[in-house]
């Protein structure tokens, strides 16, 4: 069984060079990596090739940069994946050694799994340190270590180790909604769904893309204690009421009237007609 992880990036190099840092630490490597960049800055390309010691299997897209293009990019790296599994992350989330085998181990027919809400790392520390040491010895998914840090507020729950705890406190956790920085899905199923809606702005995209596959029978389960990614935290100056309240009423239309496919996607052809890229 394979897995892809879909990274989504932007201009970010600092940060992409941590979460591949990242990536190469990891317990089960993954099979295949694609970083899927909504524009065509050098900073992406800058990291990865900062990061070509780490042997990692990694492609690399880029597209023209037209406003939010983030759904656009993932429907080209969905297209381009090979794995089995689908894993769905952010340029700006960095994964604990056991993330990608986390993600294998519990994954099975009929769910995505939902790594749901992440543990943030203050913007002013990761800006100022070094952080590849810290991910190389995992001090920096410790408890301690990370409570150090001026204005770290998360329980330590977040960050258990033993699989037991984990999923009992996923279970405790009321949700199960995909998200697009800790989330994985078949990739049949996000074909049958056509993949992201990219008529869609930030906020509430990836939540619809789990509704969908809602709609086909497959659920969500909750896994938010057992998948462990730390998020380097970041203002949102791109953030608009208007346009998330847009996909809000979207999304509540999707629910209630159980709608399977996107409004916009190249994807969403194959899905309608049962096909798989290959």
């Amino acid at each position: 069984m394979k897995i892809t992880v879909i990274i989504s990036a932007h201009k970010k190099r600092r940060e992409m060079e941590f979460v591949l840092a990242g990536y190469a630490a990891q317990r089960r490597p993954a099979d295949e990596i694609i970083v899927s960049q909504d524009g065509e800055f050098p900073e992406i390309a800058e990291a990865i090739a900062n990061s070509a010691h780490l042997g990692l299997p990694l492609m690399h897209l880029t597209q023209e940069h037209r406003g939010f293009g983030k759904c656009r990019a993932l429907n080209k790296a969905i297209l381009q994946a090979s794995g089995d599994i689908l894993l769905f992350t952010d340029g700006d989330c960095v994964p604990r050694d056991d993330f990608v085998d986390a993600y294998v181990r519990l994954m099975r027919p009929g769910i995505f799994l939902a790594g749901g809400s992440h543990v943030s790392v203050p913007e002013h520390y990761h800006q100022t340190h070094d952080l590849i040491p810290h991910i190389v010895s995992q001090r920096l998914f410790d408890y301690d270590f990370l409570s150090s840090i001026d204005g770290f507020s998360k329980s330590r729950n977040r960050l258990l180790r033993n699989p037991g705890l984990q999923r009992f406190y996923d279970f405790l956790s009321p949700r199960n909604a995909f998200s697009g920085a800790n989330s994985c899905a078949w990739r049949s199923d996000v074909l049958k769904v056509g993949g992201f809606d990219e008529s869609m702005a930030y906020g509430g995209e990836d939540l619809n893309m789990g509704l969908r596959l809602n709609n086909i029978g497959v659920k969500g389960v909750r896994a938010r204690h057992s998948i462990v990614s730390l998020h380097l935290d970041h203002g949102r100056g791109y953030y608009d009421a208007e346009l998330h309240q847009a996909n809000k009423n979207w999304n509540q239309e999707v629910r209630s009237r159980k709608h399977v496919y996107p409004r916009i996607s190249p994807i969403r052809q194959m899905g309608e007609h049962g096909n798989r890229h290959h």
